[in-house]
């Protein structure tokens, strides 16, 4: 569960974490809910465009390769065999829970693992970086010119964003794109070691 809590990243801890995260998700969201309706997507009576899809994906994008490309890094090198605990599907959730938490402002880590060494600490620095920084600044991308557009005056048409119908949607593009994204990487790891009984 920390892990999953990590992958997702749209849960309400940190000052600003959650919630940035959360944006991201709505304006990904409004967009699918627009393309199911028939309608331009619009997110506060601005209208959701190309731009900011682009800019949401990439946002969403960031993380996963992060810990997913650290991990990989890692588990196909000497430096992460050599410095875990046991060498089968715990090791490796070991090494997936570090690089999980460089990059979800949780800044904890997993007993066992080996990681204070100069290659833990770059790599962990680098994704500290990166999963933390752009996630904060491209929303600002996003918001900027969304706050900048011409508001766009309720119809009948519009897919309001304040009902139970669009917190279920929500909740469901959280759960499939955050399944899509971290499923294979759990599989290999934690689930693949709760299974195995190690």
């Amino acid at each position: 569960m920390p892990m999953i809590g990590m992958w997702l990243n749209v849960i309400f801890g940190g000052v600003g974490v959650g919630f940035i995260n959360m944006f991201v998700f709505i304006v990904v969201t409004v967009f699918l809910a627009g393309l199911m309706v028939g309608r331009t997507p619009e997110y506060l009576n601005r209208k959701v465009e190309a731009r900011e899809m682009k800019l949401a994906t990439l946002t969403l994008l960031v993380h996963p390769l992060c810990i997913v490309g650290g991990a990989a890094l890692f588990v196909l090198t000497g430096w992460g065999p050599t410095t875990v605990n046991n060498s089968c599907s715990h090791g490796l959730s070991e090494i997936i829970y570090e690089f999980s938490s460089a990059a979800a402002n949780n800044g904890s880590g997993f007993e066992g693992l080996g990681d204070n060494a100069a290659p833990w600490n770059i790599a962990t620095g680098m994704v500290m970086l990166l999963a933390r920084f752009i996630p904060i600044i491209v929303p600002l991308a996003i918001a900027a010119p969304l706050a900048g557009k011409r508001h766009v005056p309720d119809s009948t048409g519009t897919f309001r964003v304040d009902t139970p119908l669009f917190g279920v949607l929500l909740l469901a593009t959280v759960v499939i794109v955050g399944a899509l994204l971290f499923m294979p990487l759990g599989v290999l790891g934690p689930i693949a070691e709760y299974l195995g009984g190690q």
